[in-house]
Parts: C-alpha cells; structure tokens; sequence
C-alpha cells in the first residue's frame, strides 16, 4: 500500500463552487494529509459513497434536492462509521457542544475561519465513537431548528420505546403534527416531551391538512416551558405524603383544630410604610422605563422597542398598535443568541450591539445587563446613527430601572 492510499479521504458537499473550491484547495496542508472528493448535491454525494470509502463527510444543511439533514440521516444509517460535520448558521450552544463531543456529530458556523475547519476535520479524522441507529444522542428540539433554517419540506418521524409521532415541515415551517390520538399543537408538544428515541426523514407528494400556523421558534419555547412546569410539578410532589401533612393531623383528631398560634406584632410607625414605599419606587421605575424606551419610539421610523429577558419572556415594551410585543421577544431570543455565539466562534469577544437588515428596515439587538436584552425594531429609513446613540446611551439605566 502506497503512502497516498493511506491517507484520509473527505468529502465535501455544497452546492456552493465557491466554497466547493475554497475548501478543495485550503482545507490540506503539510499537518492535514487528506485526499478531497467533491460533490455538489447530496444525490451526487450518496453515488460517490457507493463507489469509494469515506473517511469523513463535510456538508452544508440547506441545498436542493437531498438536504444535509437527509444525506447525514442516511449516512448514519447505511454508514455509520463515517463522521460527518455539518456547516450551517445553526448557533451553537452549551448542549450542543456536548452533543459534539459525546455523539461525534459536529456543527461549523458560517462564516468560519478555515483554521477552524482544518482543527475539526483534523479531530474528526482520529475520533473512535460515532452515532448508532438514527439520529441517536440528539436532542430533537436541535434537530426541529435545523429543519427550519434549513427550509427543508420533509417529514419526520419520532420513535421512543414503542410510541411514535410525526412532524411535518414546509419550507422550513411546522405545519402539521401528529402524536397518538393527538393533532397539531397539542401533538407536538407531546412529541418535545420524548426523552429519546429514533428519528428519521421520508418525503411526501401531498402534506396533509395544516393544523399549526404558530412560528417554530414560539413552539419551541412554549413546549421548553411545558416541560420545565412539568417537571417542577413532579418535584414537588413526588415526596409529597397527604397522611404526614399538619391538616391532615389537625383533621384527625376529634372536633375542630386548634386554633394556630399568631404572635401579636409590633405596631408599625405610622409616618413609615415599606411596603407602600417599595410599590412606590416600583411603580416609578416601571413608568422611568417606559419613558426610557418611549425615546426610541419617538424616533422617526421606530416603530417598537422591547425588553426581553435571555429566556426569551418579554419585560417590558412599547409598541405601535397591533403589534404582538410577546411573539417578538420569544423569536428574538434565538437571534440574539445566534449573534452571541457568533462572536464567540470568531473569538471576537462579548456583543454589544448587533443589526439584521430586511426588506422592510432593521431589527437591532443589544444585550442589557447579563440577563436580558434590547429588540429595537425599525423602518428602512430610519436613523440608525440615533437608534445606536440611544443604546449606548440608556443602557446602563434602562438595566437599573428594570432591576436586572
């Protein structure tokens, strides 16, 4: 056997000649000794897999035709010895990286610095541990955004231990759920309370009927929110004995209860009233807040200003008429995180203020405190030079007046 056939082989998958060619001639060098197979569909990519052994895949979720999340399904499933990283905008987070390292699937944020890809493809290369099954090891809230950046229009199916259910993705967007004798909503937050299991993709010539027009990431914090209030319950109750509670002895024995003891207090000064007092400076605060985010409203093309904490639940706001302050702080929170973990990847330090432009004007995010953050929602032409020295301005007493 030769020195080159005892070299690596990777194959990378975009639909991008761009970044086909980018990755083709930068990714080897003298510390990464590879030998590169290309494809720029995940169809061409399954056909070159048939006919030569891959050491490693590198692909890009969102492509026509077979998508990146279907070509690593069915990696895993006809080949599960080979790694694959995924390229994606996908924003990593703590759980994801232990996803990583534990489940060998890796996540490489667009834009990447190719140092940062050759350290992957380089620590992939070496690995041992790898998927088994479908999909195993990931949670299937991470596996639900993939679909939805990636606009995929798919189907898939969720086993865990026996009980099964399906989502449906058009273009990205959930539109039907199904979960036992469950439909819609209600189905899939059943389906966000599976603790494991399979998943797999399949297509369809014809959705069913839609059942869900609620935006995925608002579905996503809703069912987060269903299972932390269930699992909270559970903790409260699961050491909880009706026969060893006071009322119950109380209750027991003949007659009516005793009566509890209270002990007399102290007559309160009557020229002071903490509690009076603390509702006050409360009261103030809130209208000071309010007037704090009224001075960007009051800037042309404003048209709405949020605080929203980094879970996602709106603090306070004001908004035009009509517009749903709530909705906009649960889907701004994956935003403002995608943005955070971007300057993380890039090493370029913490955020302090970042903009996404659109056709119809700007969304600007800027953290407030280490617990929540500014949504400054605008026009195309507004003046962005003032929204910015508003920032800069009041954050620091929009974060004492909110009391965060």
């Amino acid at each position: 056997m030769t020195k080159k056939d005892k070299k690596k082989r990777v194959l990378i998958v975009d639909d991008e000649e761009d970044m086909i060619w980018s990755l083709q001639k930068n990714l080897p060098n003298e510390n990464l000794q590879v030998i590169i197979f290309t494809a720029s569909s995940g169809e061409e990519a399954l056909s070159i897999l048939e006919k030569t052994k891959i050491d490693l895949i590198v692909t890009d979720i969102r492509m026509p035709g077979i998508s990146g999340i279907d070509l690593l399904i069915a990696v895993r499933n006809t080949y599960p010895d080979i790694e694959v990283i995924v390229m994606t905008a996908f924003p990593s987070s703590e759980s994801k990286a232990e996803v990583m390292e534990k489940g060998g699937l890796r996540f490489i944020e667009k834009p990447f610095d190719i140092k940062e890809m050759r350290d992957s493809v380089h620590s992939a290369l070496k690995m041992d541990s790898h998927f088994e099954g479908k999909m195993t090891g990931i949670r299937l809230t991470d596996i639900v955004q993939i679909h939805h950046l990636s606009q995929a229009s798919t189907v898939l199916r969720i086993n865990d231990d026996g009980r099964e259910g399906v989502i449906y993705f058009s273009e990205g967007t959930i539109v039907h759920a199904t979960c036992d004798d469950l439909v819609g909503e209600e189905a899939f937050y059943k389906l966000m309370s599976f603790k494991g299991g399979t998943m797999e993709t399949f297509y369809m010539d014809k959705f069913p009927e839609s059942t869900i027009s609620t935006p995925v990431d608002v579905l996503l914090l809703k069912g987060t929110l269903r299972e932390d209030e269930r699992d909270g319950n559970d903790d409260d109750l699961k050491d909880f004995d009706p026969e060893l509670s006071p009322a119950s002895e109380m209750l027991d024995e003949e007659g009516p209860p005793a009566a509890i003891y209270e002990p007399e207090l102290e007559p309160i000064n009557d020229e002071v009233y903490p509690a009076e007092t603390n509702n006050e400076e409360k009261e103030e605060d809130m209208d000071e807040l309010k007037e704090l985010l009224t001075e960007f409203t009051n800037i042309p093309g404003v048209n709405t200003a949020c605080l929203v904490g980094r879970d996602g639940f709106l603090l306070h706001s004001v908004a035009l008429s009509g517009i749903d302050a709530e909705m906009i702080g649960a889907i701004a929170s994956s935003g403002f995180g995608a943005s955070e973990a971007m300057g993380k990847q890039l090493q370029k330090g913490g955020m302090s203020m970042t903009m996404v432009e659109y056709d119809n004007g700007p969304v600007m995010f800027s953290p407030v405190g280490s617990e929540a953050f500014l949504v400054i929602i605008a026009d195309k032409d507004a003046n962005l030079g003032m929204i910015r020295l508003k920032i800069k301005k009041h954050a620091r007493d929009i974060e004492q007046k909110a009391g965060i």
